[in-house]
């Protein structure tokens, strides 16, 4: 039986060993960097593009215009090329969750299983309606809507699939159903985390035996008994209050920086006099005009992910916006969560006092907050700043419908405004990738030390085994091939085809 002081003693102990582990950590972050965000790459569009090009196809048909549905049927190539290459970079993910992360199964056994196993469900609803959708365009003649179902089919897959990694994703962040367990254990400024659904002893064992085994723990056969009657409610970080509004903020940003590429793409063709004009604005508009609505939602749910990050994790909130160590003012966000700007907000000092002594990893976290704080700030700003651009990029669209937003796009800019939503297009989808990486980098490196937040650090669940600079090296660069092999499949079928066709004299 293991007692609480021996527990707290190992907690600690382990802590101080993290910098003699930390240069691994460190290669397997950096690996696991480069291939999330490849995955993300082609992941985008598997949430964001099945709207565009669903949308695109039902005008289509309401209004039995051939052009939108050749758009459509046009853009599902990309849809089908990024969903292949998205399956290949999240097999690669996983693969290295399993075998980088190894001591993360542990996750997966216990509070991830309930999540991990819809997912792979909602993943074969996607490669068996996404095949089906791609191969029928024109093949229902009388009942055209029958196509539009089934790309809807997919649709719910690939929302599905991301609500349940989220999910995941937003467990490590705010763990859910572990009551007060952090604040009591190592985080004193983290509120209770809902219902203690956790057995409390099982999580004191886990995160006991993680530090001083980590990936070893899986070797040994009674290892899973750890997990046995882990928790009361295995379906408990679906109820996360982060998980709905993480869902919702990296759909429509999805769905932004798509329709963004989508439009872009567009104006490019339109630009260099490729095919036809009319049948290229008629996308355009479309695209556009997702892209604007997408952006004012984007706003809402921005300012709700920011309240859940002030709620939840104090810490990384002070590191974005840059409070000082000794607390401060900041008139806009105060505005924003207490409708004055005069609220002071606490520093990093004042979140070191609420620290029990010799609480190492309330002490560790502190440190890579403060370590990482200027980065943040940056970071996070260029994601506020792409964000506000990206905003009024949508307001300024309208004005191929408003008189009076025409008068003031080209009073300021002195250009037309269909010139403006044509270069628009372009910093939209820049603007948009911009705002994307920084916000997820953000979330990512603001955890720091932790794989779980409050309970579980990078360190717990590395391998145990070396991890050397040249093996490091070998799979960045399988990520970075796997990427550049899927950007040449786009290129030669959406721009080598255009090149080709524009010299033969025929527009497309």
């Amino acid at each position: 039986m293991i007692t609480l002081t021996a527990i707290f003693g190992l907690l600690n102990d382990g802590a101080m060993n993290i910098a003699s582990t930390w240069n691994a950590a460190n290669m397997a972050e950096l690996m696991t960097i480069v291939g999330i965000f490849v995955h993300a790459f082609f992941l985008i569009f598997a949430l964001g593009f099945p709207i565009i090009v669903l949308t695109l196809e039902s005008i289509g048909i309401v209004r039995k215009d051939n052009d939108f549905i050749k758009l459509a049927r046009n853009a599902s190539k990309l849809w089908g090329i990024t969903f292949a290459a998205g399956a290949v970079t999240g097999t690669l993910v996983e693969f290295g969750l399993v075998v980088v992360w190894s001591g993360s199964i542990a996750l997966i056994a216990s509070m991830a299983a309930a999540p991990m196993i819809i997912e792979l469900y909602a993943f074969l609803i996607e490669i068996v309606l996404i095949g089906t959708y791609l191969t029928t365009f024109n093949r229902f003649k009388k009942w055209k809507g029958t196509h539009v179902l089934i790309g809807l089919g997919v649709l719910f897959g690939s929302n599905l699939s991301a609500y349940m990694i989220l999910a995941v994703n937003s467990w490590m962040q705010v763990p859910w159903g572990t009551g007060s367990f952090v604040a009591q254990t190592f985080l004193p400024w983290v509120p209770s985390l809902g219902p203690q659904v956790i057995n409390p002893e099982k999580l004191k064992t886990l995160v006991t035996v993680l530090p001083t085994i980590g990936s070893g723990l899986l070797s040994s056969p009674g290892a899973f008994q750890l997990f046995s009657n882990f928790t009361s409610n295995p379906w408990i970080s679906l109820f996360n209050p982060e998980q709905n509004v993480t869902y919702f903020h990296n759909v429509l940003a999805a769905l932004v920086i798509t329709a963004f590429l989508t439009s872009s793409y567009l104006a490019y063709k339109i630009l260099r006099g490729y095919g036809s004009k009319e049948y290229n604005w008629k996308g355009l508009r479309v695209s556009f005009l997702i892209a604007a609505v997408a952006s004012f939602l984007q706003a809402l749910a921005g300012d709700a992910q920011g309240r859940i990050l002030y709620t939840f994790q104090r810490n990384i909130f002070n590191a974005t916006e840059g409070i000082p160590a000794n607390g401060g003012y900041d008139p806009i966000v105060s505005l924003l969560l207490y409708g004055s700007p005069n609220h002071f907000f606490p520093g990093s000092n004042y979140l070191a006092s609420l620290l029990p002594s010799g609480d190492t990893l309330g002490q560790l976290t502190l440190s890579a907050t403060n370590t990482y704080g200027p980065i943040l700030h940056a970071i996070y700003y260029s994601m506020i700043i792409s964000g506000v651009i990206i905003v009024i990029l949508g307001v300024g669209y309208f004005g191929l419908y408003s008189k009076i937003l025409r008068g003031i796009v080209q009073g300021i800019l002195r250009m037309k405004v269909e010139t403006f939503v044509l270069y628009g297009s372009f910093a939209g989808a820049a603007l948009g990738i911009i705002a994307s990486v920084a916000g997820w980098a953000t979330r990512e490196m603001g955890r720091h030390p932790w794989t779980v937040y409050g309970l579980i650090t990078y360190n717990d669940v590395v391998n145990s085994h070396a991890i050397t600079p040249v093996f490091t090296a070998a799979i960045i660069a399988l990520e970075i091939a796997i990427l550049l092999a899927g950007i040449w499949g786009i290129y030669m079928i959406y721009f080598k085809k255009l090149k080709v066709k524009h010299k033969g004299g025929v527009h497309y």
